[in-house]
């Protein structure tokens, strides 16, 4: 189908308005300079990277308690440690997010209508705050975990039942019950592309394990046709 299978993909998902319910639980990042909500932009030689970056170097193996939690239904749970910029959403999905400063930019959207939703996702292609939303949060962390709610089994089980040939996806959104009479449904998480079918998962940022080379960001001009953005 070739790139239009994104398109088709994405109008499938938006159409079944899938939701998440479970626990977030994150580690702020303390004692850092700037915010998701930032007018600049990551490039290079960042101050933001070379001031949070030490910061965070020096506290790798000291974060330990203090996380805070958010309960609930989310339609999307969405963590970028750089901006994610494409032909679709030129600012990015966090268009302040920093490369290099230890943290990774956690975007909460909760269970809302088909409609906000949609704006949500239409303001990744223009110039208006995506997080200027009520039903979106946007956390500057250094650590997060997901719990759901329902089918809450460890990762050697998991790991287990893989390897004695009983391949399962723990990922239920919900299980039968009488009290909603909803279906067995199953997701996944999207990491880069990549699947993984854990359910809970754990996400640490390692801050500057490697070193990256690269032109920095482009320019829109390099961008294919931007005056026809699409659904995201």
């Amino acid at each position: 189908m070739g790139p239009a299978r994104y398109d088709i993909s994405g109008l499938k998902m938006f159409l079944t308005h899938h939701y998440y319910e479970g626990t977030v639980s994150y580690l702020p990042a303390r004692g850092i300079i700037g915010t998701p909500r930032d007018a600049g932009r990551c490039r290079y030689g960042c101050a933001v990277c070379q001031h949070n970056g030490q910061i965070q170097s020096e506290r790798a193996e000291k974060y330990k308690t203090n996380e805070d939690s958010e309960c609930g239904k989310f339609l999307a749970i969405n963590a970028a440690s750089m901006s994610c910029a494409c032909p679709r959403s030129p600012k990015g999905l966090s268009p302040a997010a920093h490369l290099a400063d230890g943290t990774t930019d956690l975007i909460l959207v909760r269970k809302c209508s088909r409609f906000n939703f949609l704006r949500h996702l239409l303001r990744h292609t223009n110039k208006d705050d995506q997080f200027d939303l009520a039903f979106v949060e946007v956390h500057r962390v250094v650590r997060f975990r997901f719990t759901p709610r329902y089918c809450q089994s460890d990762s050697d089980l998991e790991l287990d039942l893989l390897e004695n040939g009983k391949r399962q996806i723990f990922s239920q959104i919900c299980r039968d019950h009488p009290a909603c009479g909803c279906t067995r449904t199953n997701s996944s998480w999207n990491c880069d592309g990549e699947i993984l079918t854990h359910t809970a998962i754990d996400v640490r940022v390692h801050c500057r394990l490697i070193k990256l080379f690269a032109r920095g960001i482009e320019e829109l001009q390099v961008f294919a046709d931007l005056s026809n953005p699409c659904v995201i």
